[in-house]
């Protein structure tokens, strides 16, 4: 098996036409002709991931975040992106990514975070402009069974299994319908709120973004970039097995 064929294989569950403009998804380091040794998924490209990737003789790391989101004039160590792409250049590890399309396709990232909150009817948020793909989107829209910030809160903490997370609104706010962003989804609480959502779940959320909400009369949960994201690894895990 080559690079390629996991590359194709993942290429045709999200489709890169999904991918917002300002994203750097696919190959990332490396050549898809290479062949698979092994292959490790990771939410992002880290020194440990890479040292990890060695230890089992993995040469093939798909990522949800990409090393690489911005252009360089330099493949020095001075900056982490640069250092850890030449560092996997090195060790013969082949990375690609799969970001905003990953989150935005059918049964991707969004679908899996809203059924895990126990959301219904899901559409997304924000359709996708690919006419080929009209179910897939930023972010995803559902019901729920009526109930109040203060118990979907304590829905979220316990099936994301976060302990302690950020909200803003009023507690006793009644919901029945739901908004959820996986990454930093704070500046689409308008979005949300125009599709008829009470409360938007996302993560990294800001300041004046919350204030802003709050303001506006819509709830927002921020249950954190990992804890919204996380379950990739067994996303991706099931689509290359």
């Amino acid at each position: 098996m080559q690079v390629t064929n996991i590359f194709d294989a993942l290429n045709r569950f999200a489709p890169p036409s999904l991918a917002e403009e300002w994203d750097n998804v696919g190959l990332q380091v490396g050549s898809l002709e290479d062949r698979v040794t092994g292959i490790l998924v990771s939410l992002d490209v880290t020194e440990a991931v890479l040292w990890e990737a060695v230890e089992h003789d993995v040469n093939c790391l798909i990522t949800h975040h990409p090393l690489f989101f911005k252009s360089f004039k330099r493949l020095d160590d001075l900056q982490v992106p640069t250092r850890l792409g030449r560092l996997a250049s090195q060790m013969g590890i082949n990375i690609i990514s799969f970001h905003t399309n990953l989150d935005a396709t059918q049964k991707g990232l969004n679908d899996q975070l809203a059924l895990k909150l126990g959301l219904t009817k899901l559409k997304p948020l924000i359709p996708s402009t690919d006419r080929k793909f009209l179910k897939s989107g930023l972010g995803r829209i559902g019901s729920i069974a009526k109930t109040t910030l203060r118990a979907l809160v304590k829905t979220c903490s316990n099936r994301l299994a976060v302990p302690q997370l950020r909200y803003v609104g009023d507690l006793k706010h009644p919901i029945e319908r739901v908004a959820v962003m996986t990454g930093s989804g704070g500046d689409y609480f308008n979005a949300a709120q125009e599709a008829g959502a009470q409360v938007l779940i996302t993560g990294d959320v800001k300041y004046h973004q919350a204030l802003d909400a709050l303001a506006q009369n819509i709830a927002l949960i921020d249950v954190g970039h990992y804890a919204g994201e996380i379950m990739m690894i067994d996303l991706v895990t099931q689509q290359v097995k």
